[in-house]
């Protein structure tokens, strides 16, 4: 029951404007990629000015972003934001944004457009991260078999994070969504 309600707040989630890289406060090089969905037609904008965005499908915004020293706002006109920091003088607790490999390289590693949409490549985001993580190597950091998790990103952000491992939450919480 628990682990429907966390798939429920997921599905609500997909509905809205979000920023899935980088992540809220993190300090990230002077180029970062910005990758961000919004329904209907939306605009990027760093630190309240619209910057060139490219749409590889409609409601995803993408775009590589230099930035100078200091602190940030990315957001989407109308909708999600985010805040980060180029070089010294981060805010105390932010932590190092890491790209997930993925995201550096191309849209298409993961995502593909379905019957006019834009969605994963496989049939489940499982089989999009086991394409290049390895399967067996899943229940040594995991303790049970892969097959358990319906949805990887439940625990990790699949286009990068600050965290190790690029977890949400820390793992005792994440094992605390399936487990009581």
């Amino acid at each position: 029951m628990r682990l429907r309600a966390v798939l429920l707040a997921v599905t609500a989630l997909q509905a809205e404007s979000v920023i899935f890289s980088p992540a809220d406060r993190s300090v990230v090089n002077g180029e970062v990629r910005v990758v961000a969905r919004q329904e209907g037609r939306a605009e990027l904008m760093v630190d309240g000015k619209v910057v060139a965005a490219e749409s590889p499908h409609a409601g995803v915004l993408t775009a590589v972003l230099k930035l100078g020293p200091g602190g940030h706002e990315i957001a989407v006109e109308g909708g999600a934001k985010v805040k980060v920091h180029v070089g010294e003088g981060a805010p105390a607790g932010w932590l190092k944004f890491r790209e997930h490999p993925p995201g550096a390289t191309a849209c298409t590693t993961c995502h593909a457009v379905k019957n006019g949409e834009w969605a994963f490549a496989k049939a489940s985001l499982v089989g999009v991260c086991f394409a290049c993580h390895d399967k067996a190597a899943f229940p040594k950091t995991h303790t049970h078999e892969a097959g358990i998790v319906p949805d990887c990103q439940l625990c990790h952000s699949p286009h990068g994070s600050a965290a190790a491992k690029h977890l949400k939450m820390t793992k005792e919480a994440a094992c605390k969504l399936c487990h009581n």
